[in-house]
């Protein structure tokens, strides 16, 4: 269980894990070797599960941002499962999620432009087995990424 000061710390941690113990210590009022201890047995206990970046993806030229929407078609050779771990091994690729609804996986991807984004759909994702049908929706602008 964790309790609210290990939640003051992943949601400080989730702004800037990059940021040194002791700034962070004096932030958020815990001393440096109690804060220490706190994060290293939130990393034991697999509630942090990695120490990451956010890219900027527009500076490295992938400013479009693009989410796939992928219709599973049930087949011997390709499990939905199968299909979205072939999916998620895709360059282009950020993130893939199994999910409920009209829709059975659903891709986000970072591309250069929108017609890179329309070559990956057409030449890579719908040329999958178990690809039934994709719905493609760029993003005009990101509000909350990533914390």
């Amino acid at each position: 269980m964790i309790d609210e000061k290990d939640e003051v710390i992943i949601s400080a941690l989730r702004q800037d894990s990059n940021k040194p113990i002791s700034r962070l210590s004096k932030e958020i009022g815990i001393p440096r070797a109690t804060l220490q201890d706190r994060i290293n047995k939130l990393v034991k206990q697999g509630i942090i599960k990695k120490f990451t970046i956010i890219p900027d993806f527009g500076k490295l030229g992938r400013p479009v941002t693009a989410f796939v929407m992928v219709s599973f078609h049930p087949s011997p050779e390709v499990s939905q499962r199968e299909l979205a771990k072939q999916i998620a091994t895709l360059p282009e690729v950020e993130e893939v999620h199994l999910i409920s609804g009209e829709w059975d996986i659903l891709v986000k991807i970072r591309v250069k432009d929108v017609e890179s984004a329309g070559s990956f759909v057409i030449d890579k994702i719908r040329s999958m087995k178990g690809v039934e049908k994709t719905e493609t929706c760029v993003s005009f602008e990101c509000v909350k990424e990533g914390l």
